[in-house]
């Protein structure tokens, strides 16, 4: 989970140095079997947070946690809830799975991220996403070059 420990870093300090100062990890926080491998960000859309979510995502393949990474993202006054077997209902507002599944161009410290390719979810209300069996379609693309989002994310 991205902790926040050391400061709240701002999707565009994020997105252009993917190691700022501000960005820190905690790891085995929750031990979730079917939200394992998932990094979450709330009041996402309303400060404009998917470029930090992007780059967390990206950063746990960069620095070999996994081969692939997803975020959610919930926006204010939305909930995500998941049951028991990994399948998870949004309710009162928009939430966002993000995927990256293979490493990203550049991911270094004090220089921009470039990933090509995100896997982006938007779940509105009622919509469901099945967390242990993962969907492989539904998504649209969205890409970060030199620290800029291709479009609009949301």
């Amino acid at each position: 989970m991205y902790d926040a420990c050391k400061g709240s870093v701002l999707s565009s300090e994020a997105l252009n140095n993917p190691y700022h100062r501000y960005i820190s990890f905690t790891y085995d926080f929750f031990r979730w079997p079917n939200f394992s491998l998932t990094i979450t960000d709330t009041h996402f859309q309303q400060r404009d947070r998917m470029g930090r979510l992007m780059t967390f995502v990206a950063r746990q393949i960069q620095d070999g946690k996994t081969t692939a990474a997803y975020g959610v993202g919930v926006n204010e006054g939305a909930t995500l809830v998941m049951d028991k077997n990994g399948l998870a209902r949004a309710y009162g507002g928009n939430a966002y799975v993000v995927l990256g599944d293979h490493p990203p161009e550049q991911c270094v410290a004090r220089k921009p991220l470039t990933y090509s390719n995100f896997k982006i979810w938007k779940l509105t209300p009622g919509a469901t996403f099945d967390f242990a069996n993962r969907p492989t379609t539904g998504f649209y693309l969205r890409s970060v070059t030199n620290g800029v989002i291709s479009s609009n994310p949301y």
